[in-house]
C-alpha cells in the first residue's frame, strides 16, 4: 500500500474516533500547526501549548526529507505570546542532517470587531545547525484572522505575510525573501476543523519560489489535546511533489 493510501486510511480512522473527554467549548475555526498558514490568535495569560510535529516530503527528483521537532508556546499576557521551536531533518534530500532552533514572539494588535479581523505581528529568528547549514535568518510578519463564530458551521479566513532577512547570507542565499499565505477553515463537528490553504516562500538564488497547496483537519482527541494532519502538493518544479505533516498539540496552564 502506498504512503498516500496509508495517510488516507489513518485520516478516516481518526475522524471516526470520538474524543475520550468532551471539550469545555466547541472548536473555533483556527489553524496553526501542522498547517503552513497560522492564525492571529495567541495563548491566554499563563497558558502553555506544547506541539510535537513531524513531516515527510518527496522532491521532484524522487528524494525524501523527514523532519521532526517540538515547539513550546507561552502566553505572557492575553495578547503577548513567546515561543521556542526546533526542527531536524534527515533523509537523502537537500537540507538533511541539519536543524534549527527558532525563538519567536507574537503580539495580537487587534481583536475582531465586525468586518475588522484580528491582527497579530510576529517576529522570530532561525538559528541553523548541522553540517552545511545556511546562515541565520530573521523574519517579521503579520497575520489576520476573521471568523464567523465557534462550533459547527463556523468559517475562518486567515492571511499571512512575512519579510525574511539574512544579515550575512552565504553564497547562493538571498539576502531578502518573503512568505505569503492564505487559508480557509471550517468547523464540521464540535471537535473537528477542516483547513485548506496556499503558501508561497522564496528560496535560494536561481530557484523559483516554493508554492504549495494543502488541506487537512484538526481533531480534538481529549480535553486539551488535539491532532492535526495536513497533506500538500507543490505547484512548480522547485516545490516538493507532495508533503505530509502531523502535529500533536497539548495545552496546559502553569496553575494546573
Amino acid at each position: 500500500m502506498s504512503i498516500r493510501r496509508h495517510g488516507l486510511c489513518a485520516a478516516l480512522l481518526l475522524l471516526g474516533l470520538a474524543p475520550a473527554q468532551a471539550q469545555e467549548e466547541a472548536a473555533a475555526p483556527d489553524t496553526g500547526a501542522p498547517f503552513s498558514v497560522g492564525d492571529a490568535f495567541t495563548e491566554s495569560r499563563g497558558d502553555f501549548q506544547l506541539e510535537l510535529e513531524g513531516g515527510f516530503e518527496r522532491t521532484r527528483q524522487g528524494r525524501d526529507l523527514f523532519e521532526a521537532g517540538p515547539t513550546l508556546k507561552y502566553g505572557v499576557t492575553d495578547r503577548l505570546e513567546l515561543s521556542l521551536g526546533g526542527v531536524y531533518g534527515f533523509g537523502d534530500a537537500s537540507g538533511t542532517n541539519q536543524g534549527s532552533v527558532a525563538p519567536g514572539v507574537t503580539y495580537r494588535l487587534l481583536d475582531q470587531s465586525g468586518w475588522i479581523p484580528s491582527v497579530a505581528v510576529v517576529a522570530g529568528v532561525d538559528l541553523p545547525f548541522g553540517p552545511g547549514h545556511g546562515s541565520i535568518a530573521t523574519d517579521l510578519g503579520a497575520t489576520a484572522s476573521w471568523i464567523t463564530g465557534r462550533g459547527p458551521g463556523a468559517f475562518g479566513l486567515h492571511l499571512t505575510g512575512a519579510w525574511v532577512a539574512r544579515p550575512d547570507p552565504e553564497e547562493g542565499e538571498r539576502r531578502h525573501g518573503h512568505v505569503l499565505g492564505a487559508a480557509i477553515s471550517h468547523v464540521v463537528t464540535p471537535e473537528t476543523v477542516l483547513v485548506a490553504g496556499y503558501v508561497e516562500e522564496s528560496q535560494d538564488r536561481g530557484e523559483q519560489a516554493r508554492r504549495l497547496v494543502e488541506a487537512g483537519f484538526s481533531r480534538a482527541l481529549w480535553e486539551n489535546t488535539t491532532l492535526g494532519v495536513a497533506a500538500g502538493a507543490g505547484l512548480n518544479d522547485d516545490s516538493p511533489r507532495y508533503r505530509l505533516r502531523v502535529a500533536l498539540k497539548y495545552s496546559f496552564s502553569a496553575g494546573r
